[in-house]
């Protein structure tokens, strides 16, 4: 097998709203192969898409970014939508999601198999896959999950036995929640808790807290960075990077995602 990784989950077109008037490829767990791809971890992505013209359109962007979609299913319907605002200061607003096909998320054995037979395996709260994480936990792959921050308490108490790698993302006004979130996650199994926290910067507990304070740019569209920041940061460790220059790195990259618009170049 060519690819360490692989990521599970949601895909969909972001469609920018008027003025702005643009759609972009993106999707949590799609943006996270992407950015391990790109940081140097060999991914897969796994998902499923429409049979319109923008499934057609993710998968030729996940080959052009040279990650494995072979097994990508493709079903009949609407690929995944999401339509988009951006504010003035450049903060994403969600004014429609339309899933699609991709509720349909189902594993067969051989693409179970595909996914067991990597290093790590990446999901997200939108991925549709909270399901598998027993098995995917039981089986070799370090388990990395998206909690994001429009977690539930139920879908913590459901996914968190099964994860090694858990992600928050708080608000920036909630930053100095971030070092107690991370410690009551922690107690709860995963290896290592990080909470991003945009311009407020992310903290990392493996059994002692890391901070990692964010880059100032000039933002453009904070759609993705917070996908970007998961997948440089995965993509880092699995290269053997210490923590600290996984947070930096992450940091970075997320930073170079808010100035333009999509969650990827």
């Amino acid at each position: 097998m060519s690819t360490i990784a692989a990521s599970i989950g949601d895909n969909c077109v972001d469609n920018y709203l008027p003025p702005v008037n643009q759609r972009f490829i993106g999707g949590n767990a799609l943006n996270v192969a992407i950015h391990m791809q790109r940081s140097g971890a060999p991914a897969a992505y796994i998902g499923v898409v429409g049979d319109d013209e923008f499934g057609a359109l993710v998968l030729e962007n996940l080959r052009r970014q040279g990650v494995d979609a072979s097994y990508v299913k493709v079903l009949p319907g609407k690929t995944s939508r999401t339509d988009i605002r951006i504010s003035a200061g450049g903060d994403r607003e969600f004014i429609l999601e339309t899933d699609g096909p991709a509720t349909s998320l189902e594993l067969d054995a051989p693409t179970l198999r595909f996914a067991l037979g990597h290093r790590l395996v990446h999901t997200t709260w939108r991925g549709g896959a909270d399901s598998l994480l027993p098995v995917l936990h039981a089986g070799s792959p370090l388990v990395s999950l998206d909690f994001g921050e429009r977690y539930s308490q139920d879908f913590i108490d459901r996914t968190i036995p099964y994860v090694d790698l858990a992600f928050f993302s708080l608000p920036e006004d909630q930053a100095g929640e971030a070092g107690q979130l991370a410690h009551e996650m922690k107690a709860r199994g995963p290896r290592l808790v990080v909470v991003t926290m945009g311009s407020q910067g992310s903290l990392a507990h493996d059994g002692q807290i890391h901070t990692q304070p964010a880059f100032p740019v000039e933002v453009v569209d904070t759609l993705g960075a917070g996908d970007t920041y998961i997948g440089t940061f995965l993509g880092h460790l699995l290269n053997g990077a210490l923590l600290p220059v996984c947070m930096q790195k992450a940091s970075y990259a997320a930073a170079l995602t808010c100035t333009h618009l999509g969650g990827w170049s």
